[in-house]
């Protein structure tokens, strides 16, 4: 089953992590914040707000226009996949940088992008209800 997910009230996030140590559970079968497609990133301000960052399954996503090596492909309902043969282990960066919203990160492990997979366990997992999700009619 898979979910649209968005932010809906990012101002409800107190920085748990729930929805992170969630996404790393169902990605990488291990619970950690550096292997994850949700980020939780501290506004650095005195009202101590976090920034909630996940994919916005854009319709002409930019990391695929700058991955040079064709290994980003845009899907129809929004968001990318990766084809594995074509990704050279990151060696340029170029895709991450690409998404202007910084909803990629590197696997450090496999030098490979971190895909969001549409699980909707951040927002199943997420005691504020931070997210939006709902069920995508295949």
């Amino acid at each position: 089953m898979r979910f649209h997910i968005e932010v809906q009230h990012p101002e409800r996030c107190v920085g748990c992590y729930s929805c992170v140590l969630a996404c790393s559970r169902e990605l990488f079968n291990s619970v950690g914040a550096k292997r994850t497609a949700v980020f939780v990133r501290s506004g650095h301000t005195l009202d101590n707000r976090f920034d909630v960052v996940v994919c916005r399954f854009c319709k002409d996503p930019e990391c695929v226009t700058a991955c040079k090596q064709g290994a980003l492909l845009a899907v129809p309902e929004g968001g990318v996949s990766l084809i594995a043969a074509k990704c050279e282990g990151c060696k340029t960066f170029d895709c991450i940088s690409g998404c202007q919203f910084k909803a990629l990160a590197l696997d450090q492990w496999k030098k490979i992008p971190i895909i969001c997979d549409r699980c909707g366990n951040c927002g199943k997992f997420c005691p504020h209800d931070v997210f939006r999700y709902e069920e995508m009619k295949e």
